[in-house]
This record gives C-alpha cells, sequence and structure tokens, in this order.
C-alpha cells in the first residue's frame, strides 16, 4: 500500500511538474511597447515578450519579472518592465533602476539615455497599461495579448497625454488606435487628435487637444529614436476642436506624431501608407513597425536550436518560438465599372486566413485565402447609398479590410474609393 501511495504521489508529481513547466514555457505574446523619453521616442512598435529575468545597470544580480512578483499572480506572464527591457536591448540600450525587496519589483530611474531629475519639482517614469497608470510596479502587473505598454518622462506632473488616429480609425482616446491608414498622394488625410489623463482608478477625462503640432518624423538609423519635426513645411496644427488634416506630395511609407512641448506627452506614431493616384501598393511595413522578435527569443547563430548552456538562465528551454504568421495587406488598384456604379479592390495577402470587407455604405464581403496570393473584392452600395450614387453620379464610400492569418492577429486597412455613374452620351 506504501508502495502504491508513493508511485501514485510521483506521477502527481511529475505531471504537476509538467504542467509548471507548460507554463512557465508559455509562448512570447505579442504586446506594443511605446518609451516616450524626454525629447525623443525611445522606442514604439509591436514585439513578442514574455516575463523573464532582468538585470538593472549597477546591480549586482538578475531578478525576477514576470508577474509573480510580490505574489501578485500564480504564474508568470509577460510584464511591463520585461517587455521594455527586451525593446531597449533590441535598441542597443540599457536601464537604470533601483530593487525594493519590500515590493519585489523595480523602481525605474532611467530609460537608455533619459534618467529621472528632480530639479522643477521632479521628471518622474511612469507606466501606463491601455491608458491607465498601473497600480502597481512593472513586475508585477500582468500583461494580455495585445496590450499597449507605455513608459511616459514626467508622467506625475499633470501633463496630458496625446492620442493620434486617422478620423475614420472607430477607435476613441485612450483605447489603442489603428498603428496604420491609407490615402492617395495629393489627397488630404483627416487627422484627430485628443487628450486625456490617464490617471489610475479615474476616468480618462477625453479632451480635443487644440493647438498641438502634428509633423513627421524623423527615425535616427544608429538608435531608432525618433524625432518630430514640428518645424517641417508638411507639419501642422490642429484646430480647436483638435482635428486636422495633411496631404503627402509622394507616394511610400510616411508617419507622424503629435507633439506640444507644454502641457502633453507625445502621441502614438501613425505610419501613413500614401499611395500613388489610382491607388497602389506602399510595400511591406517599415522594419519597425512590424512585429520585432528580441534575440533572446530566437535561435543561437549557427541553427539546430542550441542548448540550454547556450542560452540565458531564464531563457525558455525548448524550440524557439516560431514568428507569428505576416498579417500584411496589400492594397492594389481599385477598378471601377462606371456602368454599375461598383468597384473591385485588388488585395494581396501573405497566406491563408480571412478576409473581410465592410464600411457603413457598402455590402459585407468576405471570402477565405487558402494560401498567399492576390484576391479580388468588389465594393458595392448597399441600397439607400446606391440611390444617393445614382442620384449625384458619385458616390464617395470608405471600406475597411480586415485580414486574419489562420493562427494570427487580425490587421486593417482602409480605403476610400470613388464610385462613378456612366453619364448619357
Amino acid at each position: 500500500m506504501l508502495r502504491k501511495r508513493a508511485i501514485a504521489a510521483a506521477l502527481w508529481l511529475g505531471a504537476s511538474l509538467l504542467l509548471m513547466a507548460g507554463i512557465a514555457e508559455a509562448a512570447p505574446t505579442e504586446l506594443t511597447v511605446r518609451i516616450e523619453g524626454r525629447e525623443k521616442t525611445l522606442f514604439e512598435g509591436p514585439i513578442l515578450s514574455e516575463g523573464h529575468a532582468v538585470q538593472a545597470t549597477g546591480d549586482g544580480e538578475p531578478r525576477t519579472c514576470d508577474g509573480t512578483n510580490n505574489s501578485a499572480h500564480p504564474s508568470p506572464g509577460p510584464t511591463p518592465t520585461a517587455s521594455s527591457v527586451d525593446a531597449m536591448e533590441m535598441v542597443g540600450q540599457t536601464f537604470g533602476a533601483k530593487w525594493f525587496a519590500g515590493f519585489d519589483d523595480y523602481y525605474i530611474e532611467r530609460w537608455g539615455p533619459d534618467a529621472e531629475t528632480f530639479a522643477e519639482g521632479g521628471k518622474f517614469w511612469g507606466i501606463l497599461v491601455n491608458g491607465v497608470l498601473t497600480p502597481v510596479g512593472g513586475c508585477q502587473w500582468a500583461d494580455k495579448a495585445g496590450d499597449e505598454v507605455l513608459w511616459a518622462y514626467d508622467a506625475f506632473s499633470g501633463r496630458r497625454l496625446l492620442w493620434l488616429a486617422a478620423a475614420s480609425d472607430p477607435a476613441t482616446a485612450p483605447q489603442k488606435p489603428l498603428p496604420t491608414a491609407h490615402v492617395e498622394v495629393g489627397q488630404p488625410l483627416a487627422l484627430e487628435v485628443e487628450g486625456y489623463i490617464g490617471a489610475e482608478g479615474a476616468s480618462a477625462e477625453v479632451q480635443p487637444a487644440a493647438g498641438v503640432t502634428v509633423g513627421p518624423v524623423a527615425t535616427d538609423p544608429a538608435t531608432g529614436f525618433e524625432t518630430v519635426e514640428t518645424g517641417a513645411g508638411t507639419a501642422v496644427t490642429t484646430a480647436v476642436d483638435g482635428s486636422a488634416s495633411v496631404t503627402f506630395a509622394t507616394p511610400g511609407w510616411h508617419r507622424i506624431k503629435a507633439q506640444k512641448e507644454a502641457g502633453f506627452i507625445r502621441s502614438n506614431r501613425l505610419d501613413v501608407c500614401v499611395e500613388p493616384v489610382g491607388g497602389g501598393s506602399c510595400g511591406p511595413l517599415p522594419t519597425d513597425a512590424a512585429v520585432r522578435v528580441p534575440a533572446r527569443y530566437q535561435p543561437p547563430a549557427g541553427g539546430g536550436g542550441g542548448t540550454a548552456k547556450d542560452r540565458p538562465a531564464d531563457t525558455p528551454k525548448g524550440p524557439p518560438p516560431s514568428s507569428p504568421p505576416s498579417n500584411e495587406i496589400s492594397l492594389g488598384a481599385a477598378s471601377i465599372d462606371p456602368g454599375k456604379g461598383v468597384a473591385s479592390l485588388k488585395l494581396v495577402v501573405p497566406g491563408p486566413g480571412a478576409l473581410v470587407l465592410s464600411g457603413p455604405q457598402v455590402l459585407r464581403r468576405s471570402l477565405d485565402t487558402g494560401s498567399a496570393g492576390t484576391f479580388t473584392v468588389p465594393v458595392k452600395p448597399k441600397p439607400r447609398a446606391r440611390r444617393s450614387l445614382r442620384r449625384n453620379g458619385h458616390l464617395r464610400v470608405t471600406v475597411t479590410i480586415a485580414f486574419t492569418p489562420d493562427g494570427g492577429v487580425t490587421a486593417t486597412a482602409r480605403r476610400t474609393v470613388v464610385l462613378r455613374m456612366a453619364t448619357a452620351g
């Protein structure tokens, strides 16, 4: 009997250890990380990350940073601090922090070149997840897939956070806006800029951000740091209602951010695909706008997956995670049948998945893409919109294209198409 109990206990323990190992070695999670420094954006974009040990400059030992800190959560997972450390390492930067054993967490003093200062009342780093200041430190907070992690310099002086989106974006502050927008060259892109307070446990207090500059973003090729060119010829200023519009003279990818030195924290970046006249592709997303994979989650040089001794002690054992399926959508030219007042959009997708076209004035269309390739999706007005098209001879419609790759994350793009009816004679 004792032997049977011992065997049963050993089997239970072995199963428990396997379950714990499965939890500890969960696949890295996609998060958006943004670090807004004193004068520049130090990092912005989606990455894969998970909770792991981190070590600040000057600290004598690595520290656990996986959400189990201070018994905040029963199992490990991605955290704001660990993901931001991953982000900084990808651009060759370190971080400075003080470890507080009582909280089992780091107090962040520096990201990259920007350290907190006690001058002028104190300017300290603060952390927000999905637009709200966290009630605990960045190693105790547990992130979920799709969360936006934002570290902001001078976060506690009452400055409002700026939020930038295309006017057609259905999101509202402080929700994460769509990271991309589409417009034809020479056509205005309507924008919306809002400001909000990310106070813990309080309403966001969203207000239109008037008198704020929206300007092109210059990226330092050496560090990846981003600077808003507020004095550039293409920079615009928001109206009283926070609206603005910008027109691009050249096709291709352009990027913009909103910034105002006094009273505001820099906005998120908007990557704009400026299509040629008549529509067309801008090519792949800029490298730093696509999901980036930190070196710790990639196989060692030479391939073969490596061994435990090849990896940092806290790196997940087992095979490295595969990159998520690409969700890039390339928009081709729209062909219009002026007799019927309908259009066909050519869309290029990278693999199998679900493709959906929708809009307030058009009939919803969906199809399954069995492989990578070019697919044609019709843009057909709803009955009421079609009556307007017949009456006026033309109709401008905005459509949303969503592509969800098998096992991947949905990407969306927007496109405005002018439908026309043939005129007599």
